[in-house]
């Protein structure tokens, strides 16, 4: 029954579970090599640490910190939110479009921490999955057809919980979210049109 679920989900949304299957592999690698938390393993194994990206030109970080994830908790979410909402954008721009859109955004989220939270470590796909609701709100905005008016409201709702939930629980990267959901909107204009 669940490689049934799987082989579907995979036919539907081939990028999305090829991504979600990468971060889960990579969080049980990272978590046998020195644990998700360990802040040591996490920069070993390519989470942003602006400082690194400066002085190094270790640019592969923009993109390697998208698919670690500190925690299980961490984990969980951000997984979570890709396997709901991501086959939505994948179906809408296509497998290739969508794997790009998604890269772009998350490096998005992480220009916006390296320009202005330099000194800090971060990782995550939050700023490609505010991305991909930046994506939405571009659809309520620009394509109201597309999108029913309960689903507009969904919509607003859940960036408004995400937005509030940026800035009130701690450790959360302000700005990958904020980057990511900038990112998402603007590249909308030229994937979605």
């Amino acid at each position: 029954m669940l490689i049934a679920r799987l082989a579907f989900f995979y036919r539907r949304s081939k990028i999305t579970f090829i991504l979600l299957a990468i971060m889960i592999f990579y969080f049980i690698f990272i978590t046998l090599n020195g644990g998700t938390t360990n802040v040591q393993t996490l920069v070993e194994f390519g989470a942003l640490y602006p400082p690194f990206v400066a002085m190094y030109g270790e640019y592969y970080r923009l993109i390697t910190s998208i698919f670690i994830h500190i925690g299980i908790t961490h984990m969980f979410f951000n997984g979570y939110a890709l396997y709901i909402f991501g086959p939505q954008i994948e179906r809408l721009l296509g497998p290739k479009k969508f794997l790009l859109f998604f890269l772009l955004t998350g490096v998005g989220g992480n220009l916006a921490t390296f320009l202005f939270n330099f000194n800090s470590i971060s990782a995550g796909a939050s700023g490609s999955l505010f991305g991909i609701l930046g994506a939405f709100l571009y659809l309520v905005h620009r394509h109201r057809d597309m999108v029913t008016p309960g689903g507009r409201r969904q919509i607003f709702s859940l960036i408004t919980i995400n937005l509030i939930l940026t800035f009130v629980v701690p450790s959360i990267s302000t700005t990958a979210h904020l980057g990511g959901l900038a990112m998402g909107y603007l590249l909308s204009y030229i994937f979605i049109k």
